[in-house]
């Protein structure tokens, strides 16, 4: 809702100041001023703030009550309202697959775009995607006007790593640079017994030619033994939670010194079975509001649900709690941790897994205002975001506007009544 001057001047006095307060900053420059919400940061909240927006960034964060609002702004009243840094999916993947289908079909711009603009309807305003996307996700991250994207930020790692020998790996991350990536992929995984894991001195050597090219990277593992060694040979992320065994203290001395963050991707595990019937979820208006009833319709087909039975179902059925476990125990002994769901593939639904995933991080015992902390600041700088995940003043004006506390039930961050990228609403 915009307001007349007249009526800016009606809710100083209503805030208790026969006039503009003496102190605090005087922005004598056109813009918006959002009101009356309690804004929450980086792990403070404003109650009664005034978040003021100028050219897509933040120019001021502070109490309404003593912040002076100019004539020249326009004022948007969400009283009653919480407003919250834009999420992050910090290991994500877009325009991979296209519903069920992962041919060549689904690698269109159009299917890009309409990912990243699903992702900003549940809030999800940055994704980093961590592999195989195809060369039209890298047109749509080049001419994505950051001032204005109109959907999610996108970030992009490109094809995932895997030269058949040390001697290849520095020609694979050459070739790799010409995509311009802001990360770089590997995985080290046999696909429990089926395939052949990619050896230390193979990796090694990826991780020596990527730092050298200033390209960070982030490692696909399973099991501890597998963590320990890409962190060993300088890996930049751990892109899910070690699953095999609990971690023990010689990785959580090494996740400590290296200061590299995980991203645990629990709503993974569960895509690997949940399908077998028909899940609870499909019921979820939250989930159904945006969901392809195409795509539902297939996964209940008994072909489709007869592909989520098996070893691997089994296995990560049976090792989520593992998973779970492991991530509060780094948490705990104070290793970051970054909201990471790896949605896009088939059936891992992007921006409402990012929503299952932070309900799950609840459930193992986070609290959800860590759990914000992960899927915003923690989030911008485990995967170097430069003026995002918090609302400062320089940042881009990404943020949600919810109608219920998130801090203190993240279920609550399901409550969006808008959503704001570079300050303007996502349609």
């Amino acid at each position: 809702m915009r307001y007349t001057a007249l009526l800016a001047a009606f809710f100083v006095l209503l805030t208790g100041c026969d006039t503009a307060p003496e102190s605090g900053p005087d922005l004598e420059t056109e813009g918006t001023a959002y009101i009356g919400a309690t804004v929450w940061s980086d792990g403070q909240a404003i109650p009664n703030a005034a978040l003021i927006v100028q050219d897509g960034r933040v120019v001021l964060l502070d109490s309404l009550a003593t912040t002076a609002i100019t004539d020249e702004m326009d004022l948007v009243d969400l009283s009653g309202h919480y407003i919250v840094p834009g999420l992050i999916n910090a290991h994500g993947h877009v325009g991979i697959a296209d519903g069920l289908d992962t041919g060549g079909a689904a690698h269109s711009e159009e299917n890009v775009r309409e990912q990243l603009s699903l992702y900003a309807t549940y809030g999800v305003t940055t994704v980093v995607s961590l592999g195989d996307e195809p060369e039209e996700a890298f047109t749509v991250r080049d001419l994505m006007d950051p001032a204005d994207p109109g959907m999610a930020r996108l970030r992009l790692a490109g094809p995932v790593l895997s030269p058949a020998s040390e001697d290849d790996a520095r020609e694979t991350v050459l070739d790799l640079l010409d995509l311009q990536p802001d990360w770089a992929k590997i995985r080290v995984d046999d696909q429990l017994g089926r395939g052949e894991k990619m050896s230390p001195d193979v990796y090694g050597a990826i991780i020596d030619a990527a730092d050298e090219a200033n390209l960070p990277l982030a490692a696909h593992i399973v099991e501890l033994e597998d963590a320990k060694g890409v962190l060993e040979a300088g890996a930049d992320l751990i892109a899910h939670s070690v699953r095999d065994t609990e971690v023990d203290e010689a990785f959580i001395e090494q996740m400590r010194e290296t200061g590299v963050c995980l991203t645990p991707t629990l709503t993974r595990e569960v895509s690997t079975y949940i399908y077998a019937e028909r899940p609870d979820f499909f019921d979820d208006a939250f989930f159904r509001a945006h969901a392809d009833e195409d795509v539902l319709e297939q996964l209940q087909e008994s072909d489709v649900q007869e592909r989520f039975t098996g070893e691997a179902a089994d296995y990560y059925r049976e090792q989520l709690p593992v998973a779970k476990e492991n991530m509060m125990t780094l948490h705990e002994e104070g290793v970051t941790i970054a909201m990471g769901t790896d949605s896009g593939p088939p059936a891992r639904f992007q921006g409402y897994f990012e929503h299952k995933e932070m309900r799950m991080m609840q459930e193992a015992g986070m609290a959800p205002e860590d759990i914000l902390q992960s899927a915003t600041a923690h989030a911008a700088d485990c995967t170097n975001l430069e003026d995002l995940g918090r609302l400062a003043e320089g940042a881009w004006a990404d943020f949600v506007v919810l109608r219920e506390d998130p801090t203190e039930d993240i279920h609550h961050l399901e409550e969006i009544e808008a959503v704001y990228i570079s300050g303007t609403p996502v349609e």
